[in-house]
């Protein structure tokens, strides 16, 4: 295995990796290293810039490598189409949507699918905190694509953006906050909220039901189910709210990898392949061109 990229994310992913005893040799192109000093056919996971993943996954997959790349994969829709068009068959492309392998989606999906909050109705969720300014990129690539990802999850399909803003509160040439909004199989709306510049962290998913509601709190590590009626012209709690705590064998980030090297060994496709890079981007290319 090789790992290209060993900044504050790859480094992320070496540690990640070695705890369940997979090895990889690491290409730091701080220090001018590149694809071309990978030496064999092994597989690859890139955590290098989001502007360099087009280039580099289309020359990867064209040396044959498996590939692994951290989210986004790209920066348009086009250019993931254009490195599918790489991808050769039983040859293994993973995006690193790492929500999709929380364990907390699997609970929240069955929740969902048991009747928990009845039909679902409105998914809101937040990605809020003071964060690194970014002069190549913008918090809906950076963050935004977490949440949409989770939406899709949760609805199995993708969502068509009917709203956007931007605002900037720095000098900053990227925006410092995106939010957006839409429906999803004209039947769920949805908002989405992601900034770099916020007083306030909030890692939140709110997931209305016509009977209730799930909180996913994901830096509490918990998910919070409440029931509700409305009675007096007034929105009630029906019961009291049952909130779960999770600690699992495994980070959200382990999971993940996990699932990369279990489909290297097995020759599986991975669950976020090229398809879910393409539904993620889309997407993001509504937003920018309301932006």
């Amino acid at each position: 295995m090789w790992l290209v990229g060993a900044g504050y994310w790859g480094s992320k992913l070496l540690a990640s990796l070695k705890k369940f005893g997979v090895e990889a040799q690491v290409i730091d192109i701080r220090n001018g290293q590149t694809i071309d000093d990978i030496t064999d056919t092994a597989p690859v996971m890139l955590a290098t810039p989001l502007w360099q993943h087009h280039e580099q996954t289309c020359k990867l997959l064209q040396r044959g490598h498996d590939v692994y790349v951290e989210k986004p994969m790209a920066e348009t829709y086009n250019e993931i189409v254009s490195i599918g068009s790489h991808v050769r068959p039983g040859q293994l492309l993973m995006i690193g949507h790492i929500f999709a392998h929380h364990p907390q989606m699997a609970e929240i999906t069955q929740l969902i699918a048991k009747g928990a909050i009845g039909d679902l109705v409105h998914i809101s969720s937040r990605r809020l905190n003071w964060g690194i300014y970014q002069t190549r990129t913008d918090p809906l690539l950076s963050l935004g694509t977490h949440d949409i990802s989770i939406i899709i999850e949760l609805t199995g399909d993708v969502p068509q953006v009917q709203n956007a803003e931007a605002w900037n509160y720095s000098t900053n040439v990227q925006p410092d906050r995106v939010w957006f909004s839409g429906t999803v199989n004209d039947a769920v709306t949805f908002d989405v909220d992601v900034s770099w510049h916020w007083p306030v962290r909030t890692r939140q998913t709110v997931i209305m039901g016509t009977q209730g509601q799930i909180t996913w709190d994901q830096d509490a590590n918990t998910i919070t189910v409440a029931k509700n009626i409305i009675k007096d012209r007034r929105a009630i709690l029906d019961t009291d709210p049952i909130t779960i705590a999770y600690t699992h064998d495994l980070t959200p980030l382990e999971a993940e990898l996990q699932h990369w090297v279990d489909c290297v060994v097995s020759r599986q496709e991975p669950s976020t392949g090229l398809k879910a890079a393409k539904q993620v981007a889309q997407v993001i290319d509504q937003v920018n061109e309301l932006l």
